[in-house]
């Protein structure tokens, strides 16, 4: 099974692919998708709808996780969080991928074993889980691969539930 972890953002959109062999996971990418500012916000929801389809082709990947909505205390940031979600979650539906979303606390729970780490934690935590040399930068990649974990970790448990 593949997995694409998706960190959604309108400025920066992180991607990680994991692929599950047997009993542990295989980091294979991760990267970001940057939009301008400047541009309208259409053209920006539409790179980073293509983006994610593309990543979801061209890794062929089972399943897409992504990050879910927080409240936040700026109306309007949550608001363009929530348009950069769609356009993944569009992303991932153009592709014929299956969506499942965790939440930011769980994630950080899951990864790094509390659910209010710093996002260096968490970087770490993925770091080691995945085997790597470096820890993945930027921190919106390695908050991707670490979503791509949390649902490598919870589709486990589900096993086991049936």
């Amino acid at each position: 099974m593949r997995i694409l972890g998706i960190d959604p953002g309108l400025n920066v959109t992180g991607i990680g692919v994991v692929e599950v062999e047997d009993d542990h996971c295989v980091h294979l990418h991760h990267s970001v998708l940057r939009t301008r500012p400047s541009d309208p916000l259409s053209a920006r929801l539409v790179l980073l709808r293509d983006g994610v389809r593309d990543a979801a082709k061209h890794w062929l990947v089972s399943a897409g996780a992504v990050e879910s909505s927080f409240v936040a205390n700026n109306a309007r940031s949550a608001l363009l969080l929530g348009h950069a979600r769609a356009a993944a979650i569009v992303g991932l539906a153009d592709a014929g991928v299956p969506v499942f979303e965790y939440a930011p606390n769980l994630v950080k729970q899951t990864v790094a074993g509390y659910g209010h780490g710093e996002k260096s934690q968490v970087a770490m935590m993925v770091k080691l889980q995945l085997g790597l040399k470096t820890t993945p930068t930027p921190a919106d990649a390695a908050d991707a691969l670490a979503i791509a974990l949390t649902h490598w970790a919870h589709s486990r448990i589900q096993l086991l539930v049936r």
